[in-house]
């Protein structure tokens, strides 16, 4: 295409735009602001991403404290200052961090991060993660270390762990945008229901022959009830509608309400599940009707 043509067409783009209101730069800003959006709603969908908030600091800052057989570790900041946060990775090293688990210098994150099945995220719902995560403003708070105690543990248990006990999903060419199959993508890859809710075997990996069948000492040591439809000791007795509601709000059939960390992931940081469409809340209360059930009862304390 030569210079002229060239012009010509860039020219016949502007009209174009000017003819629908939009001038360039104002299209760009209304996609942005678009994909912004969307990306907000995916990070309420994740729960609002908790782990990277601690108790009365400013979201995504980080420094949230997990103990586990491993030792100690702190969550990090994902705000985008440049210094310590996010801010001078590039797009597709906090994907690959947030999908496999590694930094940009090669470093392993620990699966506290619940790589392994965030993986099962969908492209574009990434993108526009990363997109809504930059939008966010930085805050300069440095991570603290990490106190592993077991010897050897990332260079050798670590990496035999992944491959033979980690759960691993698969993403979708696109994400599912209604019904079943979008509850179980949302249940399964963006909420990580499993992390919390399945059971743990000796090694610490979920057991999925139990999917969602409780877990009497769950993150931070708090127990996690059956969200099987197990009529006696699971969810089965709520309906559609009543588990949507709770999604939404918190308020259970019985006239209780969620607390501890399922309280946090409904009420979110910058977003939470309820944030979440009714259709979106409707699409998991069907996915969690058609799991098998699970006889498990998880005693529930406050």
């Amino acid at each position: 295409m030569g210079p002229a043509r060239t012009r010509v067409t860039l020219f016949v783009c502007a009209v174009a735009l000017a003819l629908l209101g939009l001038h360039p730069d104002a299209a760009s800003a209304q996609a942005s602001q678009q994909e912004i959006a969307r990306g907000r709603y995916v990070f309420g969908a994740t729960g609002g991403c908790g782990c990277h908030t601690a108790k009365a600091q400013p979201a995504n800052a980080g420094g949230r404290r997990y103990d586990g057989p491993f030792g100690t570790v702190y969550s990090s900041n994902i705000t985008p200052d440049r210094e310590t946060g996010i801010g001078a990775w590039t797009d597709e090293q906090i994907i690959t961090a947030t999908r496999l688990g590694r930094r940009p210098n090669g470093d392993r994150l620990l699966p506290v991060h619940p790589y392994p099945v965030f993986n099962g995220m969908a492209a574009e719902d990434l993108k526009a993660l990363v997109v809504f995560l930059r939008s966010v403003p930085p805050v300069k708070r440095a991570k603290q270390p990490r106190r592993i105690t077991v010897p050897l543990f990332e260079s050798v248990f670590l990496p035999a762990w992944l491959a033979a006990f980690a759960p691993r999903e698969t993403p979708p060419a696109s994400a599912p945008s209604a019904g079943v199959p979008r509850g179980e993508y949302l249940v399964r890859a963006v909420a990580h229901c499993g992390e919390c809710h399945t059971p743990r075997t000796m090694t610490m990996a979920t057991d999925n022959s139990r999917f969602l069948g409780g877990n009497p000492k769950g993150p931070e040591d708090q127990a996690m009830p059956n969200i099987t439809p197990d009529p006696d000791t699971g969810i089965g007795k709520w309906t559609v509608e009543e588990i949507a509601d709770y999604l939404g709000t918190g308020n259970k059939p019985d006239g209780d309400v969620a607390g501890g960390l399922m309280g946090e992931a409904i009420d979110g940081t910058l977003a939470g599940y309820k944030d979440l469409t009714k259709a979106d809340r409707v699409a998991i209360a069907q996915y969690l009707k058609t799991i098998p059930p699970v006889q498990n009862k998880v005693v529930i304390t406050k």
